[in-house]
């Protein structure tokens, strides 16, 4: 190893860093926002599997961050006009209603590929 080449610490420190800049972000906010709404349901829910928190918790970012934009509009034809931090509490909604909303697609996918096929199986 040469003088010039970064070491274990200052390669952890930098990685750290690109973390900490990413969650101060606009996207990062979101998932963090979304990942607390999945860490919530999970927590309301009757039985707590960890495996089912951490897919909760994932579940909740991934809805965050492309279901945020929706759930957006849904808030505020419901609510009204809205001011402040809306993408946060945006994605902190969609990620409470992530798991829901995601068995939802999976189920109206489901039923398409039923009447299309004539009602036999799937191979999923």
């Amino acid at each position: 190893m040469t003088d010039n080449e970064p070491g274990l610490v200052q390669q952890a420190l930098f990685f750290l860093a690109m973390i900490g800049a990413w969650i101060a972000g606009e996207a990062g906010r979101a998932a963090l926002a979304g990942a607390a709404g999945g860490l919530v349901r999970w927590l309301m829910s009757e039985r707590r599997r960890i495996r089912d928190g951490v897919v909760s918790v994932i579940a909740g970012a991934l809805m965050a961050r492309y279901a945020s934009p929706v759930m957006l509009a849904l808030l505020e034809r419901w609510l009204g006009e809205m001011s402040g931090d809306v993408g946060g509490a945006a994605g902190f909604a969609a990620g409470l209603a992530g798991m829901s909303l995601a068995k939802l697609a999976l189920a109206i996918l489901d039923a398409n590929y039923r009447r299309i096929t004539g009602g036999g199986q799937s191979d999923a």
